[in-house]
Order: structure tokens, then C-alpha cells, then sequence
């Protein structure tokens, strides 16, 4: 079943809002998961890179993560990519719900994203590049060349069909 992650924020003074992601340093996407068969929730949050793929067991299928579930023993995987003309949050996406990333899951239900790891963004005036880090489920700094506060608030982030 493909499902997307969802984002819809309130960006101050700055735009090309994205995870810090490349081949280099990869972005762990954190999610929170349970099993289709028996119910269960993991015990623990599961971090999927863009990058990394495993072969699936009895298939010539690949995925972005593989688990068999400790209580029914299920195997199940997801595959997660960009959506089409994907180009992060900007600054006219303010207020708005944008689709961020595809989730692929076979056997398993990804349940809720966790917003750990860097993100990065853009100052719109200065152009500054800036490195994200929420706390509470916000970010605060300031853009020297601009003189203006920068930020990130209302943060939602949603798990949904279409």
C-alpha cells in the first residue's frame, strides 16, 4: 500500500525546506511502525535511508528496509522515494499540505513519522543556507545578513493515502 508523508508548516523569512539528504550522509526517515498480521507495534522507532536497499528473502525484489516481526513472524518490507517534481517546502507552500515522500509497505503499517536528524533551509532575503534541528517541534535562529529572525513553526507532520 503507498501512503505518503505528509508535511504542512509556517516558514519565517525562509524556504527550500528539506532533510539534509545525500548519497554522502544519507537522512534517516524515523517512523513508528506495526505489523498488518498480528497488530503488533515495534518496540522501537525504525530509521529508512533513500539510498540503502536489501534484497528481499525467496524474491528478486529489493527494498529500502526488510523486517520479520518478533511476535508472528511476518516478513514485511518498505520502499520509500521522492514524489514527482518533489522540491521541498517552500515559502508559497506556507500553510499548505505537501506530499514529501512516497511510503511503499508490504506487511507492515508505518504509523507515525518522527522528526529526528538535520533538515536544512534557505534564507529567502540572504540566500544563507541554514542547518535545522527541531526542539519541540520548532526551529528559531536568526539570518545575520538579513537582520531578521528566521524560523519554522506549526509543524505538522501526517502519514496519509493520496
Amino acid at each position: 500500500m503507498v501512503n505518503y508523508l505528509y508535511l504542512k508548516a509556517e516558514l519565517n523569512n525562509v524556504t527550500d525546506f528539506t532533510p539534509a539528504d545525500s548519497t554522502s550522509s544519507p537522512f534517516e526517515y524515523t517512523f513508528k511502525i506495526q505489523c498488518t498480521k498480528c497488530r503488533e507495534m515495534h518496540d522501537k522507532d525504525v530509521s529508512i535511508n533513500l539510498y540503502e536497499q536489501h534484497e528481499l528473502p525467496g524474491s528478486r525484489g529489493e527494498a529500502n528496509f526488510y523486517y520479520k516481526c518478533s511476535y508472528c513472524s511476518l516478513s514485511s518490507h518498505i520502499s520509500i522515494s521522492l514524489p514527482a517534481n518533489y522540491k521541498g517546502y517552500t515559502a508559497d507552500d506556507n500553510g499548505k499540505d505537501i506530499k514529501m515522500l512516497a511510503i511503499d509497505s508490504r506487511g507492515v503499517n508505518v504509523m507515525d513519522f518522527v522528526p529526528v536528524g538535520f533538515f536544512k533551509c534557505v534564507g529567502v532575503e540572504s540566500g544563507n543556507k541554514f542547518e535545522v534541528e527541531f526542539e519541540d517541534g520548532e526551529w528559531y535562529d536568526y539570518d545575520d545578513e538579513a537582520n531578521q529572525e528566521v524560523s519554522i513553526t506549526d509543524v505538522i507532520w501526517e502519514i496519509r493515502k493520496k
